[in-house]
This record gives C-alpha cells, structure tokens and sequence, in this order.
C-alpha cells in the first residue's frame, strides 16, 4: 500500500456505501421499468434511497473536492492550473454523460437522460473552483441554491437550452436528471465539510489502511468505472433469470 499514504478510507468508505445503494435502487428500477414489477421507483421508499444516494454521492464530489483543491494549493498551485486541471476533469465527466445519453435514447427513448448525474458532477466541478474560496460559507450558500431550484422547476420554457439549471418544457421527462439547482447545493455542503474537517484538520481519526480496510473500499476507488459498468451487468442477468423463467 505504499504510495497511498494521502488517501481518506472514509471518504472512499461512504463512497462504496452509495455504489451499493445504487446498484440496490438499479436492480428494483430495473425490475419495475423493464419487467412490470408492482413496484414503483419514483415514490416511498425508493425515492428515499434514489434521493439518498444521490445526495451522499454530491455530498462526496464536495468533500474530496476540498481535500484535493487544498492539497493542490499547499503544493504552491496556481490558480490557472487549478482551474485548467477541473474543467478538463469536469468536461471529461460530461462527455462521458453525453455518451450515456446517446445508449439511453437507443434504449428508452424519449425518456432518453438529458442531464444526469454524471453530467452534474462535470459542471461541478467545471463551477467549483469559483467558490472554493468561500470556504465554509458554501454552507450558507447551498440552501439559496436549493431553494432557487424549487423556484425554477416551476418555470417552463419551450427551448431545452436551460435544462442544465432547472428550467425544463411542460412536456419534458427523464429516467436521469440532476439540474444544478437544486443538486449542486449538496456538492457545496461536502465542500464546505471538507475544508472543515480535512483541509482545517479538525477530523482527528481516520480509517487506518490494512490490506482488509484496502479491500473493502476499493469499490469507491473506482466509482466511474462501476457506475458505467453496473448497469449493462444488471441488464443482462436480469434478462439471463428471464430467459430460464426465473423472472
């Protein structure tokens, strides 16, 4: 494990927790969207997890954001690399969701995802640099953020220009969408914990690295690739239960 000495187990521990809350919240998804299952997704309890998730995994987005934006800067990084080295990250995170949004029109067309999560966390951190500077003020911010997109999901236009911030058609319908407002509020809550808890060091005990605790959070090392690998998987055994009528 040498080499990773810089790593917080934790943040990739809460990470592996939200990678099996979703793969949990796909499979019932799954079920109900492409088998009739007398479940639905969008509602009770399942809302609660799909909401969940997403809010421990934007809340993560923030914090490593801080950790890594503070580490950077104590390295003596400027602000032109800083900014150069997110948005590459960020634009490479949203083309990877414009992919995703090509496979899912195929799929389920017009349902098809416009702006979803990974799309979100792209723009955030394209956007994040701009208000790391707030530090622990990002706390106070983030509930104006939540609050204005209470404001602008009753606002409807024809155009599909602003969906990135809200603002949607009368008509419009997503299986995946996560505008900025409200959900960048929760990237910037995990920012504003972040620098308290890590860059501040106010978090004195840490998950110590043991080949056991290694493994165990290794799920959230490589949250991208699970994230665009779990479903197709989930799909096909799905369909595999399916084809021997166990389903």
């Amino acid at each position: 494990m040498a080499g990773h000495k810089e790593r917080f187990l934790e943040i990739d521990l809460l990470r592996t927790v939200a990678i099996l809350m979703m793969i949990v919240y796909h499979i019932c998804f799954d079920l109900a969207f492409f088998y009739d299952f007398p479940i639905d997704p969008l509602s009770g309890w399942l809302l609660v997890l799909q909401r969940s998730t997403a809010i421990l995994f934007l809340l993560l987005v923030g914090i490593s954001f801080s950790v890594s934006f503070g580490r950077m800067r104590n390295r003596n990084a400027g602000y032109p690399e800083l900014f150069r080295k997110y948005f590459q990250n960020g634009i490479g995170l949203i083309l990877i969701g414009e992919v995703i949004s090509i496979v899912t029109w195929f799929a389920v067309g017009d349902l098809y995802v416009r702006f979803g999560i990974l799309h979100l966390i792209g723009a955030s951190l394209i956007l994040a640099p701009l208000f790391m500077p707030l530090r622990e003020a990002n706390l106070f911010l983030a509930p104006i953020v939540w609050y204005g997109g209470t404001v602008l999901s009753n606002i409807f236009l024809s155009s599909s220009f602003l969906l990135p911030l809200g603002i949607t058609r009368p008509d419009f319908n997503s299986i995946d969408y996560f505008p900025l407002f409200p959900w960048f509020a929760a990237v910037l809550t995990g920012m504003a914990a972040g620098n308290f808890l890590y860059n501040r060091g106010f978090l004195k005990i840490h998950i110590k690295q043991t080949p056991v605790t290694w493994r165990i959070t290794s799920p959230g090392r490589h949250s991208l690739m699970i994230y665009l690998l779990h479903q197709p998987i989930l799909l096909g055994f799905l369909k595999f239960l399916g084809f021997f009528k166990i389903l």
